[in-house]
């Protein structure tokens, strides 16, 4: 894979990724609600490189579960219903994985990484987008999304998932 940077330099990320990833927002490294302009996403994809490098025949949903440090089976549908949104908004202490992750960070860090997979190999695995459509649905939530600009994004990266 070596040292590169798809973002500044579209020519080193996977023609895939730039014939679906058309919206200028996935390629956008300062907008914070952009998959890679927060923090979170742009470490995510970095940590995507690392440890595509250490598991070169992995499969994505196998970094997923290391990101989830074992719980992935628990990041599923239900982390998505309404009573289960506000118990993790008003006790984010108590929501899955909050010794590691705030929800924000954990739905970004799946995201990002499944668009880290589709920029550098120009695929995401099957077995690991349900993991990212968690994320997605999560995030599309009315009580986290606030702005339609970021609804638009998430309905962007659905597509792209899908597609992918």
């Amino acid at each position: 894979m070596g040292d590169h940077d798809p973002f500044n330099e579209p020519k080193h990320s996977h023609p895939r990724a730039r014939e679906l990833m058309v919206e200028e927002f996935f390629w956008d490294c300062v907008d914070e609600l952009a998959p890679f302009g927060s923090d979170e996403g742009w470490d995510a994809y970095y940590e995507w490189r690392d440890w595509r490098q250490r598991n070169p025949s992995a499969s994505l949903r196998n970094c997923l579960a290391w990101i989830s440090d074992g719980n992935l089976d628990e990041y599923n549908e239900s982390l998505c219903e309404t009573a289960q949104v506000e118990r993790d908004m008003s006790e984010p202490d108590k929501a899955l994985l909050a010794e590691h992750f705030d929800m924000f960070t954990l739905d970004t860090t799946i995201i990002a990484t499944g668009l880290g997979q589709l920029i550098d190999e120009g695929r995401i695995d099957a077995e690991a987008k349900p993991f990212i459509n968690v994320a997605l649905r999560r995030q599309s939530h009315p009580l986290i999304c606030e702005y339609d600009e970021r609804r638009a994004m998430l309905d962007a990266i659905k597509r792209v998932v899908q597609a992918a």
